[in-house]
Protein backbone atom coordinates (compact mmCIF):
# COMPACT_ATOMS: atom_id res chain seq x y z
CA UNK A 1 0.00 0.00 0.00
CA UNK A 2 1.37 3.43 -0.95
CA UNK A 3 2.21 5.93 1.75
CA UNK A 4 -0.31 8.73 2.06
CA UNK A 5 0.94 12.29 2.01
CA UNK A 6 -0.05 13.79 5.31
CA UNK A 7 -0.62 17.51 5.60
CA UNK A 8 0.36 18.54 9.12
CA UNK A 9 -1.52 21.40 10.74
CA UNK A 10 -0.14 24.91 10.61
CA UNK A 11 1.11 24.84 14.19
CA UNK A 12 3.40 27.46 15.74
CA UNK A 13 4.93 24.85 18.07
CA UNK A 14 5.59 22.45 15.20
CA UNK A 15 7.16 25.16 13.04
CA UNK A 16 9.33 26.46 15.89
CA UNK A 17 10.48 22.91 16.70
CA UNK A 18 11.32 22.12 13.07
CA UNK A 19 13.11 25.45 12.66
CA UNK A 20 15.06 24.97 15.90
CA UNK A 21 16.01 21.45 14.82
CA UNK A 22 17.26 22.68 11.44
CA UNK A 23 19.17 25.53 13.13
CA UNK A 24 20.76 23.14 15.63
CA UNK A 25 21.86 20.87 12.77
CA UNK A 26 23.62 23.81 11.07
CA UNK A 27 25.28 24.75 14.36
CA UNK A 28 26.45 21.20 15.06
CA UNK A 29 27.85 20.83 11.54
CA UNK A 30 29.97 23.96 12.00
CA UNK A 31 31.01 23.27 15.62
CA UNK A 32 31.93 19.59 15.21
CA UNK A 33 35.33 20.49 13.73
CA UNK A 34 36.14 22.21 17.05
CA UNK A 35 34.92 19.29 19.18
CA UNK A 36 32.15 21.49 20.59
CA UNK A 37 28.42 21.00 20.95
CA UNK A 38 26.03 23.94 20.77
CA UNK A 39 25.36 23.89 24.55
CA UNK A 40 29.14 23.95 25.12
CA UNK A 41 29.54 26.90 22.76
CA UNK A 42 26.84 28.78 24.70
CA UNK A 43 28.81 28.26 27.92
CA UNK A 44 32.05 29.37 26.24
CA UNK A 45 30.37 32.46 24.82
CA UNK A 46 29.58 33.54 28.37
CA UNK A 47 33.02 32.68 29.78
CA UNK A 48 34.82 34.47 26.95
CA UNK A 49 32.98 37.67 27.92
CA UNK A 50 33.25 37.30 31.71
CA UNK A 51 35.78 35.22 33.60
CA UNK A 52 34.98 33.79 37.00
CA UNK A 53 31.29 33.10 36.45
CA UNK A 54 29.44 30.74 38.77
CA UNK A 55 27.37 27.74 37.70
CA UNK A 56 24.29 29.78 38.59
CA UNK A 57 25.44 32.58 36.28
CA UNK A 58 26.00 30.08 33.47
CA UNK A 59 22.66 28.35 34.05
CA UNK A 60 20.82 31.68 33.84
CA UNK A 61 22.76 32.69 30.72
CA UNK A 62 22.25 29.39 28.92
CA UNK A 63 18.64 28.80 29.95
CA UNK A 64 19.54 25.38 31.37
CA UNK A 65 18.91 24.25 34.91
CA UNK A 66 21.85 24.04 37.31
CA UNK A 67 22.36 20.23 37.11
CA UNK A 68 22.39 20.28 33.28
CA UNK A 69 24.81 23.22 33.29
CA UNK A 70 27.06 21.40 35.74
CA UNK A 71 27.17 18.34 33.45
CA UNK A 72 28.05 20.52 30.44
CA UNK A 73 30.80 22.23 32.44
CA UNK A 74 32.11 18.85 33.67
CA UNK A 75 32.44 17.64 30.05
CA UNK A 76 34.23 20.85 29.13
CA UNK A 77 36.62 20.52 32.07
CA UNK A 78 37.36 16.95 30.90
CA UNK A 79 38.04 18.27 27.36
CA UNK A 80 40.42 20.89 28.75
CA UNK A 81 38.28 23.93 27.86
CA UNK A 82 37.27 25.08 31.34
CA UNK A 83 38.71 25.27 34.85
CA UNK A 84 36.75 25.09 38.10
CA UNK A 85 38.30 27.22 40.82
CA UNK A 86 37.00 27.60 44.39
CA UNK A 87 35.99 31.18 45.19
CA UNK A 88 38.54 32.88 47.44
CA UNK A 89 35.83 34.36 49.67
CA UNK A 90 33.21 31.59 49.71
CA UNK A 91 34.37 27.96 49.59
CA UNK A 92 30.85 26.83 48.61
CA UNK A 93 31.10 28.79 45.35
CA UNK A 94 33.06 27.59 42.33
CA UNK A 95 34.21 29.98 39.62
CA UNK A 96 34.44 28.87 35.98
CA UNK A 97 37.22 30.13 33.72
CA UNK A 98 38.40 29.42 30.17
CA UNK A 99 41.64 27.57 29.60
CA UNK A 100 44.13 28.58 26.91
CA UNK A 101 42.57 25.89 24.67
CA UNK A 102 39.19 27.61 25.02
CA UNK A 103 40.73 31.03 24.48
CA UNK A 104 42.20 29.69 21.22
CA UNK A 105 38.61 29.20 20.04
CA UNK A 106 37.49 32.72 20.90
CA UNK A 107 37.23 33.47 17.17
CA UNK A 108 33.90 31.62 17.55
CA UNK A 109 32.56 34.28 19.94
CA UNK A 110 30.33 35.74 17.22
CA UNK A 111 29.39 32.35 15.77
CA UNK A 112 25.71 33.20 16.18
CA UNK A 113 26.13 35.92 13.53
CA UNK A 114 27.15 33.24 11.00
CA UNK A 115 24.10 31.19 11.97
CA UNK A 116 21.84 34.23 11.70
CA UNK A 117 23.24 34.87 8.21
CA UNK A 118 22.30 31.33 7.14
CA UNK A 119 18.82 31.43 8.68
CA UNK A 120 18.01 34.97 7.56
CA UNK A 121 19.36 34.69 4.01
CA UNK A 122 17.09 36.72 1.76
CA UNK A 123 15.38 38.56 4.63
CA UNK A 124 15.41 42.36 4.61
CA UNK A 125 16.46 44.24 7.74
CA UNK A 126 12.81 45.14 8.30
CA UNK A 127 11.77 41.49 8.01
CA UNK A 128 14.58 40.42 10.34
CA UNK A 129 13.62 43.02 12.95
CA UNK A 130 9.97 42.04 12.64
CA UNK A 131 10.77 38.32 12.98
CA UNK A 132 12.75 38.88 16.19
CA UNK A 133 10.02 41.13 17.56
CA UNK A 134 7.27 38.63 16.77
CA UNK A 135 9.20 35.71 18.25
CA UNK A 136 9.91 37.72 21.43
CA UNK A 137 6.18 38.53 21.71
CA UNK A 138 5.24 34.87 21.21
CA UNK A 139 7.74 33.93 23.94
CA UNK A 140 6.27 36.50 26.32
CA UNK A 141 2.74 35.26 25.54
CA UNK A 142 3.79 31.71 26.43
CA UNK A 143 5.51 32.84 29.62
CA UNK A 144 2.50 34.94 30.60
CA UNK A 145 0.13 32.04 30.02
CA UNK A 146 2.29 29.73 32.12
CA UNK A 147 2.25 32.26 35.01
CA UNK A 148 -1.54 32.58 34.86
CA UNK A 149 -2.06 29.24 36.63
Amino acid sequence: MANKKLNPPRSMGRQLNYTAGACNAVCQKILERYDLSLPQWVILSAVWKNSGLTLGDLAAYSGNNAPATSRIVDRMVDKGFLLRTPDAHDRRTVRIDATSAAKDLSHLANFYEDINAVLLDGFSKTETDMLFSLLERAEQNAKGWNKAD
